[in-house]
């Protein structure tokens, strides 16, 4: 019974802090006018959430979860904006093919066409779930991360695979269940997929990324 109630503790309190996140993320993405926003606040808060699987939350040395957020906002201002726009350009290419295949008649060779498409279509689904978590975890550029994500890919194409199974079946919760989107947003599928890349031991124990310096607190006059 004591197991069941801290279960039930333990869930509630999760929840309470990817609510929380997600309230900032939102703060933040309007901060930098959702089209500069998107990005570093989810970046941020990827951050926050890759230090709550490695040092956990209630660590005493971590700021409060605000800070923490504002200052990954900050430093990730440009290398997430860079990273984002770089992946949105991409898919909007991919899906622009998409429908001038589906509008041109390419003969016999329409459906093998079509299926390469399918199985690129698939394998940028599995890079792009793949790179948040890495982004967070590796401070490197776009190039860099696309190429750590097609990799993993290749040399762990069953890791990959169920990292983006995680993120597309909350993708597909979201849908079923529209109601869930304005509580945990990208909060959730980007916690849940660091789990499960953390806990598949493909990232790194030791810190890749520098931890961030804490906000100077204001001391009143």
């Amino acid at each position: 019974m004591g197991r069941l109630v801290g279960w039930h503790t333990r869930a509630g309190e999760l929840g309470v802090r990817l609510l929380v996140l997600h309230l900032l993320w939102i703060a933040w993405a309007l901060r930098g006018g959702i089209v500069l926003g998107v990005f570093p606040a989810t970046a941020a808060v990827l951050d926050v959430v890759r230090r709550d699987a490695m040092r956990g939350a209630d660590d005493p040395g971590r700021d409060t979860v605000r800070r923490e957020v504002a200052a990954a906002w900050r430093r990730e201002l440009v290398p997430a904006n860079v990273l984002g726009w770089t992946v949105t350009g991409a898919w909007a290419l991919l899906l622009l093919d998409r429908r001038v295949l589906g509008a041109v008649d390419l003969g016999a060779a329409g459906p093998v066409v079509a299926g390469l498409l399918t199985v690129l279509t698939v394998v940028a689904f599995v890079v792009t779930a793949a790179l948040p978590t890495l982004a967070s975890h590796f401070a490197e550029g776009p190039l860099r991360l696309v190429r750590r994500a097609l990799v993993l890919v290749v040399a762990r194409p069953g890791h990959a695979l169920a990292n983006a199974v995680v993120v597309g079946v909350v993708l597909c919760a979201y849908y079923v269940v529209p109601g869930l989107v304005p509580v945990f947003g990208v909060v959730l599928p980007a916690s849940l997929s660091f789990a499960t890349m953390w806990g598949s031991g493909l990232l790194p124990a030791a810190r890749p990324r520098p931890e961030p310096v804490p906000e100077p607190v204001p001391v009143p006059a």
